[in-house]
């Protein structure tokens, strides 16, 4: 089974420098990337949104600075030194859920790590927290993944692709990473070594691991897909070597439904989605054009969001008839029809939030 491995993700070639070893040892191994990754190699997709010069003075410093408090999160979990280490069952694991979901997660769930859960080697792009790792060999030293959610602003994701889009998604992984650095001197607290994965780095893929830990299941997007908030949701994880009790997968029937669904492939503009399915890792995926997927960012200037918007699991589906799905086309049917009858083929809302509305503009 092949591992995971960073340095084949869009950010991390993006971060490559042309003229480098790296540069040319990466694109030497996949040659087919090169010419679509150059198109688009320093560009901060943010820059590209289209609004004037004194809305991105006025309205950028609310999330711009969001990576220098995750690096101060990051160095206070570093610093804080080991307790002495209490003697805790397994079962602990149901208290361990309730503190993070005190901390300000949504859902917790808890898997095993083994050596496939983790990435091969460090994409190496945590700038922010004052890391270069590319290239460097990832050794499984952990046991146990606390995987969990932050639900993101609906108000804000249902005006995607558009700038309260990206405010949702900066504020979450902000939020990710305070609900970990908490859990993890927590942890420490209790004598158990943690290790705070947030968006500026990774340890391993969080889907598979909130897949694993019974967090949801991978759809057509292959984003993470939840009961209640669809894929309306950024994943955390704090890694740990305190043994708990394990959760397992779940399977309400998801895979079927996106066939008869794939609202986020019909919606997305820039035609990244397929149904094509692949496996990896003994999990199924989607074929996706991640090239293409930030052509549309750096078109927008945000994350765009649009396959997260159209899901009907982030809109809210009868979940009473969720629980009857699984094998039951006439209920997926039901469950789209309703979806479609009450907000469209996507909620999408238009008219700027009064957080980014100027006097003048109203």
């Amino acid at each position: 089974m092949k591992k995971y491995d960073e340095r084949e993700t869009l950010f991390s070639r993006l971060g490559l420098v042309v003229g480098t070893k790296e540069y040319h040892d990466f694109y030497k191994l996949h040659p087919d990337l090169k010419d679509l990754d150059d198109a688009y190699r320093g560009v901060d997709f943010r820059n590209q949104l289209r609004k004037d010069d004194d809305f991105k003075k006025l309205f950028f410093p609310i999330i711009s600075n969001n990576k220098l408090f995750i690096k101060s999160l990051h160095q206070l979990v570093d610093d804080y030194s080991l307790k002495d280490k209490q003697t805790i069952k397994k079962s602990f694991s149901s208290n361990i859920k309730e503190i993070t979901k005190y901390y300000g997660a949504t859902n917790v769930g808890i898997t095993k790590l083994d050596e496939y859960s983790y990435y091969s080697h460090s994409g190496g792009l945590s700038e922010a927290i004052g890391m270069d790792s590319y290239n460097k060999l990832i050794s499984p030293t952990y046991k146990t993944a606390i995987v969990f959610t932050v639900k993101m602003d609906l108000e804000m994701i249902n005006r995607a692709p558009h700038f309260e889009e990206l405010m949702a998604t900066e504020e979450a992984y902000l939020k990710v990473a305070q609900v970990g650095a908490r859990l993890s001197v927590y942890l420490k607290s209790l004598g158990y070594d943690a290790f705070l994965n947030s968006s500026e780095i990774y340890l391993a893929p969080m889907v598979p691991l909130a897949y694993d830990a019974g967090l949801g299941e991978i759809g057509m997007s292959n984003h993470l897909v939840t009961l209640e908030h669809g894929d309306n949701i950024r994943l955390g994880a704090v890694f740990t070597n305190l043994e708990l009790d394990l959760d397992s997968p779940v399977d309400f029937g998801l895979t079927e439904f996106c066939k008869h669904c794939a609202l986020c492939l019909i919606n997305c503009p820039s035609h990244s989605i397929t149904h094509l399915t692949r496996m990896v890792n003994g999990r199924q995926f989607y074929k996706f054009n991640e090239n293409s997927c930030f052509d549309l960012w750096a078109k927008a200037g945000t994350d765009c969001g649009v396959c997260i918007q159209s899901c009907p699991f982030t809109q809210g589906v009868d979940l009473e008839k969720v629980k009857k799905m699984k094998n039951n086309p006439e209920i997926m049917d039901e469950l789209v029809k309703e979806h479609l009858d009450k907000h469209g083929r996507r909620k999408y809302i238009k008219n700027e939030l009064d957080i980014i509305k100027r006097e003048d503009d109203k």
